[in-house]
């Protein structure tokens, strides 16, 4: 289905028909979005969001947008720690065409998982007290559901605002969130909003004729199953990978999305990477983390490493929990992909040399489970993804081209992970500045986010006219942000 025609026929699906004034309000369809500010050493901050109301403009009414008395959801996994400056969707549905001026989000519990090299192996949970208060986002300008249209409001966390610290800078476990609320206005050429990279299985591939505007579709389930199930449509402007047409594709498949959602509701790929089938019952399924150390063998090819889990496509976290540690073990077979290949604008190599800590990856594979020891993946495939680093300028851009937006720069990482070693950060014509008009605005003082591939690169090169020394972790930007 496509997200225009069907979004405006979930009337029995959100708030429902209300009346306002003796007249009856007709419904629109609202596309519910969250993301969030990230915190260097955070490894996890896992929140299950319960329900969101949405307060009628100058009056006390609320009006629920989900779970809903015909339309009751189980609680929806968010780890806040993978939307670093990104973000995901939550829920589209059909409420009543109002103005609203406050959005209110429940969160049930909170899991958070901190990154500290004293402990083996080098995670620490730490117990959440969440404290009582729903988060309260004022929502200015208000959110205008217009009858029969389409509309989109983001949530957009601060991480940093939301966790206390202690007088050391530490994390204490308190967690009063903090969020922000905006209604989103369309635009081109992203509508309301480019999600650079949504992750879900396959549910049904639904082929279109060839006259109609898109040339395939298929549904995506979002959040290890917990999350919306939304119809994906294909243009011909949409490159697949992995695959050779969609017709090939199966259910149960893994697929990685660049999509935006267009002013009529479609969610429109722009790119797909279609990776392997999840097998429940053969123990075969994704696993989405960060690497914490390699081992390799006399050749410079990592044989096994050590992988924070922080998602699983499906979600079987009662036999493999997440926020764990397991062990991939990397064979002769296993082969090396990226998750968005259109982002390697400069053309770098990801292999079984390259594998490094800190970088985040989607390895698919077969599981075990041994009592008293890490589970372990047997990687068949393993993809590099779309990641953000936060850190500061070291020095001064190395390159910047004529453009102001082409170059380069060193970037000291705030995840102690990385140990400090700078990061080469480079940035091509197409990458976006955020809160910056180009790499001639950045200074030493800024707080940066970095988002894009992370290559490590193995042995001394060029790369965009800049010298990479032997062992540099290079990011490939496709998004510059300033947060102060």
């Amino acid at each position: 289905m496509a997200l225009g025609s069907a979004a405006l026929t979930l009337a029995s699906c959100g708030g429902g028909n209300s009346s306002s004034g003796g007249g009856v309000v007709q419904n629109g369809a609202l596309f519910a979005l969250m993301g969030d500010a990230p915190v260097g050493n955070i490894l996890s901050l896992r929140v299950n969001v319960s329900e969101l109301d949405l307060r009628v403009q100058g009056r006390t009414q609320l009006v629920t947008v989900f779970p809903t008395s015909t339309n009751v959801t189980s609680l929806m996994k968010v780890n806040l720690t993978s939307l670093r400056d990104s973000s995901t969707i939550l829920n589209l549905s059909s409420i009543p065409a109002v103005t609203y001026d406050q959005a209110i989000l429940s969160l049930t519990s909170a899991e958070l998982v901190v990154y500290d090299p004293s402990q083996n192996p080098p995670i620490r949970t730490l117990p959440v007290t969440l404290s009582g208060h729903a988060p309260v986002m004022p929502l200015s300008p208000p959110l205008v559901i217009q009858a029969n249209k389409v509309s989109a409001l983001l949530m957009d966390f601060d991480m940093v605002r939301s966790l206390a610290v202690d007088a050391q800078g530490q994390v204490t476990g308190k967690l009063n969130p903090v969020a922000a609320g905006a209604a989103i206005v369309p635009t081109d050429p992203d509508g309301f909003g480019y999600f650079d990279d949504l992750v879900g299985f396959v549910r049904q591939v639904t082929p279109y004729p060839g006259t109609q505007n898109f040339t395939g579709a298929f549904s995506l389930q979002l959040l290890s199953g917990t999350g919306p199930s939304l119809s994906v449509n294909l243009d011909p402007n949409t490159q697949l990978d992995g695959i050779a047409n969609l017709n090939l594709m199966t259910t149960g498949s893994v697929v990685e999305v660049g999509a935006y959602i267009d002013s009529g509701g479609n969610m429109v790929a722009r790119t797909v990477q279609v990776e392997d089938r999840a097998e429940v019952e053969n123990k075969q399924l994704a696993f989405l983390g960060t690497v914490l150390s390699v081992a390799k063998d006399a050749n410079g090819n990592v044989r096994s490493f050590s992988f924070f889990l922080r998602e699983e496509e499906p979600d079987i976290s009662t036999t493999v929990p997440l926020d764990s540690v397991v062990v991939v073990n990397v064979g002769s077979a296993t082969t090396f992909h990226l998750s968005s290949p259109p982002v390697n604008f400069a053309n770098l190599q990801f292999d079984g040399a390259s594998i490094a800590p800190g970088q985040e990856l989607i390895v698919h594979g077969q599981y075990a489970v041994i009592t008293g020891q890490p589970a372990t993946v047997a990687a068949n495939s393993i993809y590099l993804r779309i990641q953000t680093l936060q850190g500061t300028l070291q020095g001064s851009p190395v390159l910047t081209a004529s453009d102001g937006r082409s170059g380069a720069f060193w970037l000291t990482p705030a995840l102690s992970l990385l140990q400090s070693t700078p990061v080469l950060v480079v940035t091509d014509a197409d990458t976006v500045y955020l809160n910056l008009a180009g790499l001639g605005q950045i200074t030493t003082q800024a707080n940066l986010l970095a988002r894009g591939l992370a290559f490590y690169q193995v042995q001394a090169a060029t790369i965009n006219g800049v010298p990479v020394p032997a062992g540099t972790l290079v990011l490939l930007t496709r998004q510059l942000h300033r947060l102060s």
